[in-house]
């Protein structure tokens, strides 16, 4: 029986790179061939093929670069023979990588992006595994049609709601306010359910001059006055508590908002999503009727990624509102 045919997309990251004794540090050193070599498991999965994309670390990985992947991808899952496709990237910012990607692919095929927390050449790296998992989700004809996965240590997560939630741990991601959508290990692929809220957006460009603002006791408002001055496409606030901010921080988006900037409010919290539960000059019932819009269930970095999209599709203050709220919830 012929086995699915995958491609797999390298982009640079932890799982490529070797230590440098010289520097001191993890380098992208090695090539999308020689990452596949390490995993020879792969001849039981898939027919695979290699296509290198880039190869940075993710925290160099710029907005350009990344959306440059959603073509790349289109590319790639446009051969009828292919099943679907692995992309290798970099953990530091592989949720927005990913959150990206779902927005924008709009393919019914699966995308899996894995990464490492060990360079490729430790005693006990953890990429060759997530590869190959990687892989046997994107060989399973079941996962076609729930958008672009996150997969490490064994756990399947939606674009939408993974997170890192760890800097060293190979156990590094989870989902914010729920669980993975499904498992793999050596036995097979096991689907929970479909990832939820999932939007399309077909743009050529993005409004990459989205700025990501996190509220602290007693914060001025020298940042937001700044955004205002450059005159940013947006701005993601993650504030405090159920989404609060301090009254400097409030006159000062409010400000922006009669800019005709687009304010989004979240909140720093691992999970859950601003409310109303107070109402003084600050709260987040405050700046949602001065016209803020609310992240909902989105973490202020998902807000931004979504905002960044959303914003080369409409500048509409309502259609923005209204998409949010599909993504999101409502406030």
């Amino acid at each position: 029986m012929n086995m699915p045919s995958i491609a797999i997309v390298t982009t640079g990251g932890t799982i490529s790179s070797k230590y440098d004794t010289r520097g001191g540090e993890n380098v992208p050193a090695a090539s999308g061939e020689e990452l596949i070599s390490s995993v020879p498991e792969l001849e039981g999965v898939a027919e695979v093929r290699v296509v290198e994309h880039s190869n940075v670390t993710s925290d160099l990985m710029e907005t350009a670069t990344a959306f440059g992947l959603r073509d790349r991808l289109r590319t790639v899952l446009a051969d009828e023979e292919t099943a679907g496709a692995v992309v290798t990237h970099g953990t530091a910012t592989m949720e927005e990588t990913a959150y990206l990607l779902d927005l924008t692919l709009g393919s019914d095929k699966p995308v899996v992006i894995t990464g490492a927390m060990r360079n490729s050449v430790a005693r006990d790296a953890d990429g060759p595994r997530n590869i190959f998992y990687a892989a046997k989700i994107a060989a399973e004809p079941e996962a076609r049609g729930r958008g672009v996965m996150v997969a490490l240590d064994g756990e399947i997560f939606a674009a939408r709601d993974v997170i890192k939630v760890h800097s060293q741990r190979p156990h590094a991601f989870a989902s914010r306010d729920g669980g993975p959508i499904g498992v793999v290990s050596d036995e097979g692929v096991f689907f929970h359910y479909l990832p939820e809220r999932r939007l399309h957006f077909e743009v050529d460009a993005l409004r990459e001059n989205v700025q990501f603002l996190t509220v602290t006791q007693g914060v001025n408002d020298l940042l937001v006055r700044a955004c205002i001055k450059e005159r940013v496409d947006g701005v993601v606030v993650e504030g405090i508590g159920a989404g609060n901010v301090n009254l400097p921080f409030y006159h000062a988006l409010c400000d922006a908002l009669e800019a005709g900037i687009p304010v989004v409010i979240g909140v720093r919290i691992f999970a859950g999503a601003p409310h109303r539960a107070k109402a003084h000059e600050g709260s987040f019932r405050s700046l949602i009727e001065r016209g803020a819009i609310s992240a909902g269930y989105l973490s202020g970095i998902k807000a931004r990624t979504l905002l960044m999209v959303a914003l080369a599709h409409t500048q509409d203050p309502e259609e923005l509102r209204v998409i949010f709220e599909r993504a999101g919830g409502r406030a």
